[in-house]
């Protein structure tokens, strides 16, 4: 077993390896990650936490996961634990504080206009990195070591040079990812184990032309049809197989050690569209397209973590340290920069259907809660974000709302 395991690693790493491309074509301007950073957020790898993952301020990497396994730490697929989202749906609504005081809550819940609230909210956003909303669905399976998943997130992302609001730029974006992994365990004397895992996954990555903030409120006020802004707005589309490798150690009284090296080969194969329309026509390109890629960096995260399991009381507690790579390259490292790699999180589950969460997330505190209905399950979350280089440059709160069908506990 312990060999097939490791070549079925060595053949899944090696295939995903042999897609890799050279741009070509020179038809369309492809819309590309550029110095001013404009598309930066275009190049971070596709990860969409779960609300309960957001409120433990982004750690786990040690814990044994529930649907989080498939984008924190593979390793945990050795606990062979059964886990079933028949679907997961989730929504993310950033800038929550600003929202409230702009009135726009108040003007929906007294029959106010959808889409002229939508307009109201992009002109209440500052300039700046960001994002305005995530909308996520997924499929999962785990159990015997080997788990499957799909995901998808539709997202709008901001992006300005902090001069104001009407100058901020709008970008819509669609992540859609398919993933296999196995897991497994090796039993060793006085209650130690060692877990290793790999997931691949297939991610299909589509975003537009930054369009100005105070355009969009205009056509969605005036006509409130989305589509009327795709028609004729550039976009890039394209994939990459992006491969996580992780470990984990578990010792004994509830404690492990966990490191996960996420998203290599996570290079992006793109093609650039004049339109929706090409988009759906030929989603992979074709002889006449313009093709280019961009990298979407690996990291290489560690965490410890610490559970206990009764009916009655289930604490757990994890701290990460993510990007250790990226953190050694920082000549002198400061409170700052340290602060910006760390995640904390604790929950705490009562009586097997409540549970209580907090954290830390790159300096920003973090609160949950998750009820367990057995077959449904609702999770809420409220978190802040860095979108900056530094902790405390541009964090923007957000709140989750999660429900799950099936069984994930």
């Amino acid at each position: 077993m312990k060999k097939i395991f490791a070549v079925a690693a060595l053949i899944l790493v090696s295939g995903a390896m042999l897609f890799a491309a050279d741009p070509e074509g020179s038809a369309v301007q492809p819309i590309i990650p550029s110095a001013d950073g404009t598309y930066s957020a275009m190049v971070e790898p596709f990860q969409p936490l779960t609300a309960r993952a957001l409120a433990m301020g982004g750690a786990g990497v040690a814990v044994t996961g529930r649907s989080d396994t498939f984008y924190i730490n593979p390793a945990s697929l050795a606990s062979r634990r059964f886990q079933l989202s028949i679907p997961s749906a989730q929504v993310t609504l950033y800038h929550v504080y600003d929202l409230l005081e702009t009135g726009v809550v108040e003007d929906l819940i007294n029959g106010g206009d959808p889409m002229d609230s939508v307009g109201d909210i992009l002109e209440s956003i500052d300039a700046g990195k960001g994002k305005i909303a995530d909308v996520d669905a997924g499929l999962s399976f785990t159990a015997g070591g080997f788990g499957l998943g799909i995901n998808a997130r539709a997202s709008v992302l901001t992006y300005g040079n902090n001069v104001g609001a009407l100058n901020a730029k709008v970008i819509g974006k669609v992540n859609a990812a398919a993933s296999i992994g196995y897991g497994y365990r090796f039993n060793l004397p006085a209650d130690f184990s060692i877990d290793l895992g790999v997931m691949v996954r297939f991610n299909y990555l589509a975003y537009t032309e930054a369009l100005g903030a105070s355009e969009v409120s205009k056509v969605l006020s005036e006509s409130g049809d989305p589509m009327e802004l795709l028609n004729g707005t550039p976009i890039m589309a394209g994939y990459s197989i992006p491969v996580d490798v992780g470990l984990n150690i578990n010792m004994p009284a509830g404690f492990s050690l966990g490191a996960v090296a996420r998203n290599l080969n996570g290079k992006y194969h793109m093609t650039a569209y004049e339109s929706y329309e090409g988009l759906l026509d030929n989603p992979f390109g074709g002889p006449d397209a313009t093709s280019f890629t961009f990298d979407s960096d690996w990291s290489l995260d560690a965490g410890i973590g610490w559970s206990a399991n009764t009916w009655y009381l289930s604490p757990t507690l994890a701290v990460d340290v993510r990007d250790i790579i990226g953190l050694s390259r920082i000549d002198d490292v400061d409170f700052r920069d340290f602060m910006y790699h760390l995640n904390v999180g604790a929950e705490l589950r009562l009586l097997s259907f409540l549970d209580l969460r907090g954290g830390l997330n790159q300096g920003y505190w973090t609160l949950g809660v998750g009820l367990d209905l057995w077959a449904v399950k609702v999770d809420v979350s409220y978190f802040h974000q860095e979108f900056g280089v530094a902790v405390g440059d541009n964090g923007l709160d957000g709140l989750t709302v999660r429900v799950n069908i099936g069984f994930d506990r």
